[in-house]
């Protein structure tokens, strides 16, 4: 029998939500978990053995003055950094903001000193929807995909600087009985974690139970709870403004009856949006995120 039930009192927290995230991997108390984590994502070979949690806010492009701010960015024993993202969304442009992020991070050592030897970056996506495949044969029973800078034809990498890495949990349907590994068990709490009320019997490894007992709403302490609930409340708000702008940009759309009155209605609607989330002070890079919008196009408005 399959062991997710549908249940009204939430136990563990979402890790594709913003709110579940933070609780999470913004506890430095989970340490451990975030390694875990991030080791069980990481090339073969590579292991972070130690980290330091790093800020998360910083500053954009002199001309700007705008501040940018990753989902989670720590920095390992051996000075690599690790950035983790989560999407629970499509977004057309996911896979170059990504780039971007992690293209800051690497050229900000650059600029430290005058020798190019720099760490590694490595940003690690945990994702609620899936990247396109040109050939999708090739990734059947493949949730993990990772990018970097290598040779076209003998595949041949010179160094280690930026690797992009996503777990796409759209099209990880696996049932716990069929996961294969502790990584497709990792996969499985992650994608399903929120929806159970105790921790299955086949993820009882210490691992596991260190990542459930983290995600566990009822073992946090007042302040948390009170700082999750609050992120929780702003994004399922945010996230309702959204789908109301897309709603109305569909239906102006229809009404217009070409592709072009369709296009105009959903721009008006993301216009409308990100001008409300502005006001309300939500960070860009988030706005952009969630409407499609670029950076530039959201300061301009």
């Amino acid at each position: 029998m399959e062991e997710i039930k549908n249940t009204v009192v939430q136990r563990y927290v979402d890790l594709l939500s913003n709110g579940g995230f933070k609780a999470v991997f913004g506890d430095r108390n989970n340490k451990d978990v975030v390694m875990s984590v991030i080791n069980m994502l990481l090339p073969e070979g590579k292991k972070v053995k130690d980290i330091e949690y790093a800020p998360t806010e910083h500053q954009g492009q002199l001309e700007t003055n705008k501040e940018f701010r990753y989902d989670f960015m720590c920095r390992g024993t051996d000075d690599s950094f690790f950035i983790v993202e989560v999407q629970k969304n499509p977004e057309e442009f996911w896979f170059k903001r990504c780039v971007s992020y992690a293209s800051r991070v690497y050229d900000r050592q650059n600029r430290r000193g005058k020798e190019y030897d720099v760490p590694p970056v490595y940003l690690i996506g945990l994702m609620g929807t899936e990247v396109r495949h040109e050939r999708p044969e090739l990734w059947k029973d493949r949730y993990v995909s990772e990018y970097t800078f290598r040779e076209k034809l003998t595949g041949e990498l010179q160094d280690d600087t930026i690797f992009i890495i996503f777990a796409e949990l759209r099209r990880f349907d696996k049932k716990l009985r069929e996961c294969r590994d502790d990584l497709e068990k990792m996969l499985y709490i992650v994608k399903n974690g929120w929806r159970l009320q105790k921790q299955p019997k086949g993820l009882h490894a210490e691992i596991f139970t260190r990542l459930f007992q983290a995600c566990d709403i009822p073992r946090f302490d007042e302040a948390k709870r009170i700082k999750y609930e609050k992120d929780m409340f702003d994004e399922r708000r945010y996230n309702g403004e959204i789908n109301a702008a897309r709603k109305e940009g569909r239906k102006e759309g229809r009404e217009e009856g070409r592709e072009e009155g369709r296009e105009e209605g959903m721009n008006m609607a993301k216009n409308e949006a990100a001008k409300r989330f502005k006001a309300l002070g939500v960070d860009i890079a988030i706005i952009a995120q969630a409407t499609g919008l670029s950076v530039e196009e959201i300061e301009r408005l």
